[in-house]
């Protein structure tokens, strides 16, 4: 066994043991910047999820609160899934999926399988009121897999998305509306045009710069060479406010790489829209040696300000991230550099030319590569734990930022139009990089926690 967890982050959220998977209920309240997550701090001997919770008050320096909500109910005991939080009259809101599965023959798809929503207040993040069950009737055609509620108000009337899973099994969103955020009735549903997964999880809705915009994770797409090449995914698509018909094929994935799935949005106090999601993904086949080696297993990206270029939504790093900047280097191109710790902030910005090309190496392992307006991450050792190769089609390359952190790399391409994450496992934390091409700019910092 590893006696040093040289893989455990600096900057992204971690469980302190077992397994993280969703944020859930992310969102400023009272200054405080809250992210619960979906834990299960016994795995893998018991994998009922429960809610972990961090609070920082600069999304930079986070405290484990500990468990929030347990599956410790007749509306949630086999499960406190995912949800979310909606901020009112110095109130936190939390709507969750209380999972509940009934003793018998079941498939736990079209029978045996309860999904209760579930609402809960909080007047200071911490202590919550009683569990309260305000919804499990759903209209027909369904089967049991409806979950993931979200929540906005729009004048004086609460609206609810909840992710679906058709009896044809086509994926679609159904959205409910209340008057008091307690009593809710079914307004309509949405799909898309053509079929496209079985099932579509963890949905947000929400309006940037006079345009709507629907998030969700279709799961049971075919992968494609260059986009779906994960079989569960993460995308939005622009939509109209009362969306029933969804064009498919405006469908834009939040991010290329091997790890992501599950983000959710909120508005901070300060206006900035932040997405985060789950560096990781369900029904993953990788081997994941953190669990092996230290007892937990996956983490959620940093925290990215998403803003809106034309129909494109873009991710960038919070910029209070920047405050973790130590040292900095300017690494000469095509030569090696040896960094100091495995967790640091490398930016580059390219010379764009008709045959641009280049190829960035973190160890001989794990490569960046670009040429013929193709974007290749793969790998070609163990630090890759099973992952081989994502590919994505980019006209060009401007600049890159690529956030490495110990066991997960975030790589943004042109402003964050593009994304890649990736889990990495370095037998070291002194990691060789290099970066071959015309780079205008090629400068490194080390990043720490602890400044």
């Amino acid at each position: 066994m590893m006696k040093q967890d040289i893989w455990r982050c600096q900057f992204h959220l971690t469980p302190p043991t077992g397994w993280m998977n969703d944020p859930n209920g992310i969102c400023q309240f009272q200054g405080l910047y809250h992210v619960f997550f979906q834990y299960a701090p016994d795995y893998p001997e018991d994998m009922n999820k429960s809610w972990g919770h961090y609070i920082s008050r600069d999304m930079v320096h986070w405290d484990f609160v500990g468990t929030t909500f347990y599956p410790d109910t007749v509306y949630d005991k086999d499960g406190a899934f995912s949800g979310n939080t909606f901020i009112e009259n110095d109130t936190m809101v939390i709507y969750y999926t209380g999972n509940v599965e009934q003793d018998g023959d079941h498939d736990y798809t079209h029978s045996g399988r309860e999904s209760n929503t579930i609402r809960v207040t909080s007047k200071d993040g911490i202590h919550f009121s009683d569990k309260k069950c305000v919804l499990n009737q759903y209209p027909a055609g369904y089967t049991c897999h409806i979950r993931d509620p979200k929540i906005w108000k729009e004048a004086d009337t609460y609206k609810m998305v909840l992710g679906g899973r058709k009896n044809d099994d086509r994926g679609a969103i159904l959205i409910f509306q209340s008057r008091d955020g307690i009593h809710w009735e079914f307004s309509h549903d949405a799909t898309s045009t053509k079929p496209f997964g079985f099932m579509w999880e963890c949905p947000d809705i929400f309006e940037m710069n006079g345009e709507w915009y629907l998030s969700c994770c279709p799961q049971g797409v075919t992968p494609e060479e260059y986009r779906y090449q994960n079989y569960h995914l993460s995308g939005y698509v622009p939509i109209s406010r009362i969306a029933q018909h969804i064009d498919e094929s405006l469908f834009t994935e939040w991010d290329y790489g091997f790890d992501f799935y599950a983000p959710q949005t909120f508005v901070d106090e300060s206006g900035r829209r932040i997405l985060i999601g789950w560096v990781g993904g369900p029904d993953m086949t990788y081997e994941e040696p953190t669990l092996k080696h230290h007892n937990w297993i996956h983490k959620l990206t940093v925290p990215r300000v998403v803003t809106k270029q034309g129909h494109r939504l873009l991710q960038t790093p919070i910029p209070e991230l920047d405050t973790l900047h130590g040292e900095a280097f300017t690494l000469i191109n095509g030569e090696w550099f040896t960094t100091k710790t495995n967790a640091f902030d490398w930016q580059l910005e390219c010379a764009v030319s008709e045959e641009q090309s280049f190829e960035i190496n973190i160890t001989t392992g794990l490569r960046l590569t670009y040429a013929n307006q193709i974007l290749a991450l793969q790998f070609s050792d163990n630090s890759g734990a099973g992952r081989t190769v994502r590919k994505v089609l980019c006209e060009k390359v401007d600049n890159l930022r690529l956030l490495m952190d110990c066991s997960v790399l975030e790589i943004f391409i042109n402003d964050g139009a593009i994304v890649q994450t990736t889990h990495v496992f370095p037998e070291t934390s002194q990691l060789a990089i290099r970066a071959t091409g015309d780079f205008t700019k090629n400068c490194l910092w080390d990043m720490d926690i602890n400044l």
